[in-house]
């Protein structure tokens, strides 16, 4: 039975571009994500042409924090060093490029637990900015799971041009 108010033809479009339009909505959601894994993957190996420094630690400690009077109680493995480079001494703080709280008192503990004061061992140091180095690279896994969304733009395209396809004569 066909629809009085519009021609199939017109009907048909409408849904082409309805179809279209999904399409590129999940390409571009996929699109997003790519581009996130893919920062993820640049930053994480940027730290691995950083100059490899020794420096020794000389505070490991979890300290509690509560950034609000109504938020849970959170724990950070607070982690300093000292290492020269180009003649300058220096202390670092970070362990990871991005270091975050935690809620588990033991997983910070154990962080501590890795780099106790007294250590020895060698840092990364940026050597654009030696003020910024890390004890532990980041992880190469986001460049092995770009291939996830990779496939939201493929099919997303495939359903905008499927739905296209089928519209048009």
């Amino acid at each position: 039975m066909m629809n009085a108010d519009k021609p199939p033809r017109q009907k048909n479009l409408r849904s082409a571009l309805g179809g279209a339009f999904f399409g590129l909505v999940v390409a571009a959601i996929g699109c997003f994500f790519v581009y996130a894994l893919w920062v993820g993957f640049g930053r994480a190996k940027e730290t691995r042409g950083w100059a490899e420094t020794a420096c020794q630690i000389t505070r490991s400690e979890v300290v509690e924090e509560r950034p609000t009077p109504n938020s849970p109680v959170a724990y950070r493995a607070v982690v300093e060093y000292s290492y020269e480079f180009g003649g300058q001494s220096l202390t670092g703080t970070k362990i990871k490029r991005v270091d975050g709280p935690t809620s588990h008192p033991k997983r910070a503990a154990q962080v501590t637990e890795e780099f106790p004061s007294g250590l020895r061992l060698n840092c990364w140091v940026n050597p654009d900015n030696p003020a910024q180095a890390i004890l532990k690279h980041g992880t190469l896994a986001p460049l092995y799971s770009i291939w996830f969304p990779g496939l939201f733009v493929v099919a997303g395209i495939g359903i905008a041009v499927n739905s296209l396809r089928r519209a048009l004569p």
